[in-house]
């Protein structure tokens, strides 16, 4: 057989077994979605045009009807907590009272909100109910009486972005086959969705819950001087510097009476420095009132950190102050936060170290300055 012949018959072998294939790949098309094409519930959202997200939830004791007025719509009552971007990030908006300001942990807005507005879909598979009657809706959990609210508006407040109420959970089947998702609805719309969702998702308005404890993020190899005093050190300032382009420390104008300084105990001290987070921001400083009455003037613990990041360099200051009654935190101001904050207590008892027995080694005996001589 020559080489053309076999290539002839090759060739029509392929195109025989290429029939079914060809065959199968058509009937898979026919089938085959390409979720990209899937309408989006609120087309076009992005976060980047948010600038306020109203979260809203019904009360569990609501108020009773008026029988006086048995045709009045009924009252909800609610709890809610507003979110507003700055040029910081979210924080609980400004007209929230004495915890305005407060910062807003930016994963969780992005994880439990812009996340879904921008990912749930509506098409013949999702759609559950169109036109759903107020008992249908109930049965969803998508009445008002018993919705979660998510509102994001634009960045003046005015102007709705997207508006959705989320109902019931729901978990159909059983091992790798089981349906999870949330009934969820637009505000303006009764027809019910079936959000397929297999992440968590925390839906509540506790502010405590959305609140980023984030202080400051350190690198320690970027921290360049460091300064403490605390009642153990009995009003004297310790301060310890670390010069361009070398790895040790070098205490500033330290004791006579102390010997080296330890430089595993100072590494060790400002690699505690890494994370600062506070337990709970208490009340803008502004509206604090006298700070003495925290025992923040003068403060039992003040720390000054000096960071540098190329020609950039900033301080950062924390002072801690009496204990909160009731509780194990401490008092905290910082020159991070427009707050009044307070420290847990086994954070702060990192801090209230005898700095001189604990950074320096002993005086050698013969490194001792001498005695004055007592009078006879």
């Amino acid at each position: 057989m020559n080489l053309a012949r076999a290539n002839v018959l090759l060739l029509a072998a392929a195109t025989v077994l290429a029939v079914p294939t060809w065959l199968q790949l058509r009937g898979d098309g026919d089938s085959f979605t390409d979720v990209a094409s899937i309408p989006l519930l609120f087309d076009g959202f992005t976060a980047e045009n948010v600038g306020f997200v109203l979260l809203r939830q019904p009360k569990k004791e609501q108020p009773p009807a008026d029988p006086r007025n048995p045709d009045q719509k009924k009252q909800v009552a609610y709890d809610q907590v507003l979110l507003q971007r700055t040029d910081k990030g979210f924080q609980i908006a400004a007209m929230s009272g004495d915890r305005a300001g407060v910062p807003i942990n930016k994963d969780r807005v992005e994880n439990d909100v812009f996340l879904h507005l921008r990912t749930i879909r509506i098409d013949r598979e999702t759609l559950v109910q169109s036109a759903a009657t107020p008992e249908q809706l109930a049965q969803y959990g998508l009445d008002e009486e018993h919705a979660f609210l998510i509102k994001a508006s634009d960045m003046q407040g005015k102007n709705v972005v997207a508006e959705l109420y989320v109902g019931k959970d729901v978990g159909v089947g059983g091992g790798t086959d089981t349906l999870r998702g949330t009934y969820v609805r637009k505000a303006d719309s009764s027809d019910v969705i079936l959000y397929e969702n297999d992440r968590p998702w925390r839906r509540d308005v506790a502010e405590e819950g959305w609140v980023d404890r984030t202080l400051a993020r350190l690198e320690p190899e970027k921290i360049r001087r460091l300064s403490i005093r605390n009642t153990a050190t009995a009003g004297t300032t310790f301060t310890f510097e670390r010069p361009d382009g070398k790895s040790f420390w070098e205490p500033k104008d330290p004791p006579v009476d102390v010997g080296a300084l330890r430089q595993s105990e100072i590494e060790s001290f400002v690699q505690r420095l890494r994370l600062l987070s506070v337990q709970e921001y208490r009340v803008q400083l502004q509206r604090a009132g006298d700070l003495k009455t925290f025992g923040l003037q003068p403060p039992a613990i003040e720390m000054a950190i000096v960071v540098r990041d190329g020609a950039n360099e900033r301080t950062i200051t924390l002072a801690v102050g009496a204990k909160v009654d009731g509780k194990n935190e401490y008092y905290l101001q910082s020159s991070e936060s427009a707050f009044l904050m307070t420290w847990p207590q086994a954070f702060v008892t990192q801090f209230e170290l005898d700095v001189k027995k604990t950074m320096f080694d002993p005086k050698a005996p013969h490194e001792m300055p001498p005695e004055t001589p007592k009078d006879k």
